[in-house]
């Protein structure tokens, strides 16, 4: 089995005042955790959200692999009913190219209807389109010549042309919060990644579940961090942070509960000691390969912090694998 990784979640939004400032902040913020041993970077999709922030995140893979050397950048994860196999497939192969195979492509079926709508896909449609175009996806990025015909998504025989670096393909991960979305992870995913809202004991049982599907590539759990002096001080500081992402949760209907409700079994807080032995608690307890951390969330900490507390965990992280 091969070693943990620990990598973290970039923010959508931000309080930055314009958008270049933004993005300039989350270069930089890659970059120190690719200098500090960190493993993964992970960018979500989302639309129509605030002015400072970012909707297309393969781009901003893009830059952010030609500014880093070790780290995996990946999306997760990108609404895949909105992305048509054969632009992603060609999109994807020249990410994996351009970075010597360090691009993972993380996607999911989407929740809302914002994201979906603008292109043609509804609420109730939405798995549908997602195994179909995750079939053709597949069929593209591993064979010479493919072409699919579904009831959603369709495309004439297609070489794609340049193959990809990565064999047998550039990674897919599967995000999904059900059973289903689970075995499909399993079936047509090379992994399956678990959202930042289920508990430990939720994300053991469906990461059982997916290893009994057939399922052999990484399990991927995201958690919402705050590093800080110690647990309560962290703890202080995230609830009102926190705030405001966990409301778009409720709003979503993903969880009901309390703050407190939620803090039980859910978040990493503390030092950056402290996160890294919460980390390997999440790899311990539901056989993670690779924990995700947000770090950094829109009503804070700030940009300079984010940069000390990623250079925190990378050592800590280093410095427990030793």
């Amino acid at each position: 089995m091969s070693a943990p990784r620990l990598g973290i979640c970039m923010p959508l939004t931000s309080t930055a005042p314009t958008v270049g400032d933004y993005l300039a902040q989350l270069t930089a913020e890659a970059e120190a955790a690719d200098a500090a041993g960190l493993d993964v970077v992970m960018l979500p999709e989302h639309h129509q959200g605030l002015p400072v922030g970012y909707a297309a995140p393969l781009t901003l893979a893009a830059h952010l692999l030609a500014r880093t050397s070790r780290i995996t950048v990946a999306t997760g994860v990108l609404v895949l009913p909105g992305h048509h196999p054969v632009h992603l497939a060609e999109q994807v192969t020249m990410l994996d190219n351009l970075s010597g195979g360090r691009f993972a492509l993380g996607v999911g079926a989407g929740y809302q209807e914002s994201d979906l709508a603008p292109f043609g896909v509804g609420l109730a449609d939405r798995g549908a389109v997602l195994t179909e175009t995750l079939t053709g996806l597949g069929a593209l990025l591993s064979s010479e010549d493919a072409a699919f015909d579904g009831a959603h998504v369709a495309f004439p025989s297609f070489r794609l042309r340049p193959r990809p670096l990565s064999v047998p393909r550039p990674p897919i991960w599967l995000g999904s919060w059900s059973r289903t979305g689970v075995r499909r992870a399993a079936e047509l995913a090379d992994g399956w990644i678990a959202d930042p809202i289920r508990t430990i004991t939720e994300i053991a049982e469906m990461a059982a579940a997916y290893r009994a599907a057939g399922g052999i590539g990484p399990v991927i759990v995201m958690r919402e961090a705050w590093v800080d002096t110690d647990v309560a001080t962290a703890r202080g500081a995230f609830e009102p942070a926190i705030a405001p992402v966990f409301g778009y949760y409720r709003k979503s209907g993903a969880y009901t509960g309390s703050f407190d409700d939620l803090a039980a079994d859910r978040f990493v807080l503390g030092s950056a000691d402290d996160c890294v032995a919460q980390a390997q608690d999440v790899v311990d307890r539901t056989g993670a390969d690779i924990v995700l951390l947000t770090v950094r969330h829109p009503a804070g900490p700030g940009h300079v912090e984010t940069l000390e507390h990623i250079t925190a965990l990378g050592h800590a992280w280093k410095g427990a694998r030793v």
